[in-house]
């Protein structure tokens, strides 16, 4: 089989720069709450956080769409055609079955970023590699390496593998499609060249299409599922939460939903389907350990199917549920990945047509069909013989002559690192030229090659950082010189204070003097920054500082001063930042007044209308509010619910009015709030709910 390296042509919105404020991570973990049935042995490694840094976020985008000429793989053999998205994480963006004459996945007809990853931004559709972190995967909208290799049988095939930065583990996924397979075959790597444990996760997330009649089918039928009071062990086809619901159908459920599948016994291959009214079954098998599977749905709301529209081109177009595979009961669960280890599996996709007839009956007997019908073409043996063929092809290395397309450069730099410290090996099978180091790299590369930052001005955007604790001694070292700079001061304050111990379970990574201690460190370096050069960038991190530990006065303090340091406006994201923190401290006079004071062109990005509109709402800036409530948005968040909360608060203060009510008390503007809730739907386009009911945010 030979690899077509083509451009493919779509209209999109594109990914413009990225914020460059380092997004700390929050200083302890979330941990759901248990049912008392829930088993003991499925609360190891059970917290998540999310954890930007040391990337930047990406809200740099718009809903304006033109034409894109995007690099594109396409596998192709007598049963499917495959096309991947390097530029866009090596997304699998689309599974044509040329024998059903369908597509087997969503494939999503335009590229709109969407708020809804680490970073930010995110993609509906196809199928996404996610490596890491809870929550959509550092790369899913850049650019990873990808290569064309050769079996040793004259097949080609395609690689793609990245170094994640977060918790330091290098990567990869290979793709066949060899002739006569009616499969697409992906063989995963995890690599931990290190002499020291880690944790991480990985789950490929699957959009497949939906309507009313499609089913989902699993291998195993317990689940873990979340009910009001936190995570419950349940049985399919239903769940604690819904009542008389059978939530394999993802329309069934009443608002947006998940639930995790979970595994056979060790060792064996799962899998996991969805079936059409049709005959029509698209599924995806696994070896160990990618044991565990998923549902997530948006649910049959009216806000459900407009995220979906959202995402997608909108009325009509968009609607799926995603199906994914991970290696861990959850993906609010960590993984430990141990030191110079790595984990390594098979996953297949593909369809067939089979009797509908036996897909929509009795739960168990139809996933029981399925099984014996996916065994007639791929048994458990027969995916763990594939795991075995492919193991030895997942070391073949790639040379600089089979690179197509190029990642950052923090891959090489690693190595270097790597190299001179005398520290872990570097993986053969994947290669990270040097001169691929630029500008996110380059400071430093400096800082490896002769132990100092390069001086820079103070109104430069940062465009990276490093917070990996192999790095910090060399920014402390750095900073600790006599002269050092006030860069060099700040970026060893960032690196400190977001240091979080990976080599254990996230639950027991916290500790509590620790962190005072890293607070204390950080504050001490920002303010040595700030007395080497006065920066915005030193007093931004500082209002951080003050606000973490509950020191509300001091933060306002801080970045009232950041305000007023110039060229604070040449990025928006100070300005959005301050905003968002007083609102959050209801200081909403201040926030409106300050926004009134900004360039015209930060007073129009999306996100800062978001967050003063909660401000304009309280302060009665009304023409403000209704300009706000028929503008398009495309930076919410998954789960923000703020243009409906405007929507309600706005409604029922014109209920008032109407009723001659003048100066309500609280329990009256509540009450209020209420009949705006049922006499006062708001306009669909502006309903990002992920559940209608009164008083709840976010699922369930």
């Amino acid at each position: 089989m030979k690899i077509k390296n083509e451009i493919f042509e779509i209209r999109g919105a594109r990914i413009n720069g990225a914020n460059p404020l380092p997004a700390f991570r929050k200083r302890k973990f979330n941990v759901s709450n248990t049912s008392p049935d829930f088993p003991e042995y499925l609360k190891e490694g059970l917290a998540h956080l999310s954890k930007p840094l040391p990337y930047l976020v990406q809200d740099r985008y718009s809903r304006k769409r033109e034409p894109m000429k995007l690099k594109s793989f396409v596998l192709e053999n007598e049963y499917l055609i495959a096309r991947f998205l390097p530029e866009y994480g090596g997304r699998l963006h689309s599974l044509y079955d040329k024998k059903q004459k369908r597509d087997l996945l969503f494939t999503n007809p335009v590229i709109q970023p969407g708020n809804l990853a680490i970073r930010n931004a995110w993609l509906s559709g196809g199928i996404e590699w996610n490596i890491g972190n809870f929550g959509h995967t550092y790369t899913t909208c850049s650019t990873v390496y990808s290569a064309i290799l050769t079996a040793p049988d004259g097949n080609e095939f395609l690689r793609i593998y990245e170094f994640e930065r977060n918790k330091s583990i290098f990567w990869q996924v290979d793709f066949h499609l060899p002739d006569g397979s009616p499969y697409l075959i992906s063989h995963v790597k995890m690599i931990n060249p290190f002499n020291r444990n880690t944790t991480t996760y990985w789950w490929s997330n699957i959009a497949v299409p939906t309507d009313e009649h499609t089913r989902v089918l699993a291998s195993n039928r317990s689940i873990i599922s979340f009910v009001k009071d936190g995570m419950q062990y349940d049985t399919l086809p239903k769940v604690s939460a819904f009542e008389n619901t059978d939530v394999t159908y993802p329309n069934n459920a009443p608002y947006a939903f998940d639930y995790f599948i979970q595994k056979n016994e060790d060792g064996e291959s799962t899998w996991e389907a969805a079936a059409y009214d049709d005959g029509v079954v698209f599924f995806e098998r696994s070896t160990a350990p990618l044991y565990y599977k998923k549902l997530f749905c948006w649910g049959n709301t009216d806000s459900g199917r407009h995220w979906q529209e959202f995402l997608s081109d909108g009325p009509g177009t968009g609607y799926y549920a995603e199906l994914q595979a991970g290696i861990a009961p959850s993906q609010l669960h960590d993984k430990l990945l141990p030191k110079n280890s790595k984990y390594e599996w098979t996953q297949v996709f593909g369809g067939m047509k089979l009797d509908e007839k036996n897909l929509f009956g009795d739960y168990n007997a139809a996933c029981d069909y399925f099984d014996s019908a996916l065994n007639s073409l791929l048994t458990a043996d027969g995916i763990n013989a594939l795991n075995e063929k492919l193991l030895p092809l997942a070391e073949i290395p790639v040379k600089e002559e089979n690179i197509i397309t190029r990642g950052t450069g923090f891959g090489a730099l690693e190595i270097m690192r790597m190299e001179i410290d005398k520290d872990g090996t570097a993986p053969t099978s994947m290669l990270f030229p040097a001169d691929n180091i630029s500008g996110e790299e380059e400071a430093f590369l400096t800082l490896l090659k002769t132990g100092r930052l390069p001086k820079t001005d103070p109104r430069e955007i940062p465009v990276s950082y490093m917070t990996s604790p192999k790095w910090i001694k060399r920014l402390r070292a750095a900073a600790e010189k006599e002269d050092a700079s006030w860069n060099e001061l700040l970026h060893y304050g960032i690196a400190v204070y977001e240091y979080q111990n990976t080599e254990v379970y996230l639950n027991e990574s916290f500790d509590e003097r620790e962190s005072a201690e890293q607070t204390r460190i950080a504050t001490e370096a920002f303010k040595a920054s700030l007395s080497r050069k006065q920066n915005a960038w030193a007093l931004r991190n500082l209002a951080i500082l003050a606000s973490d530990n509950d020191d509300k006065v001091a933060a306002e303090e801080y970045y009232d001063k950041a305000l007023l340091i110039e060229g604070v406006f040449d990025d928006y994201a100070l300005a959005s930042e301050y905003l968002d923190f007083l609102v959050k401290a209801e200081k909403f006079e201040k926030a409106y007044r300050i926004f009134e004071t900004l360039p015209e062109d930060l007073k129009a990005r999306d996100r800062i209308r978001i967050t003063v509109s909660k401000a304009a709402i309280k302060t009665r800036q009304f023409a403000f509010v209704e300009e706000f409530l028929n503008e398009e948005h495309y930076d919410i968040q998954e789960g923000e619910t703020t243009p409906t909360d405007v929507w309600f608060e706005y409604s029922a203060i014109k209920l008032m009015e109407k009723d001659g009510v003048k100066d309500p008390d609280r329990d009256t503007f509540n009450e209020y709030i209420d009949r705006a809730w049922d006499e006062c739907p708001p306009d669909p386009k502006i309903d990002f709910r992920m559940v209608k009911a009164k008083n709840k945010k976010y699922r369930i």
